[in-house]
């Protein structure tokens, strides 16, 4: 059985280390990652890149393979069309 306790001392530990801001995006993060998993109609997607390891890797959060298919697809567009514009934290 997974340790709830355990899990939001860990958390504890990692928003102690984070600046305002980092936390103020943490919070965000969190929040439409648990919308996935609470929500059947909310679907996601983490790209995580790890340069120092050199991996990349593709986290499906109830999702199936074509939904995240699309989901990159359409996220590579959003953020071509970005390209000349200032840069931000989000992209709905």
């Amino acid at each position: 059985m997974f340790d709830k306790e355990a899990m939001k001392a860990r958390m504890s530990e990692i928003i102690e280390k984070l600046t305002r801001d980092q936390c103020e995006h943490f919070t965000y993060a969190l929040e439409q990652v648990a919308s996935c998993y609470l929500s059947s109609s909310s679907h996601g997607a983490l790209l995580i890149s790890n340069e120092t390891e050199e991996f990349q890797s593709l986290v499906a959060i109830n999702a199936s393979e074509m939904q995240i298919s699309e989901m990159v697809e359409f996220m590579a567009e959003a953020m071509q069309g970005r390209h000349s514009s200032p840069g931000g934290m989000y992209v709905n």
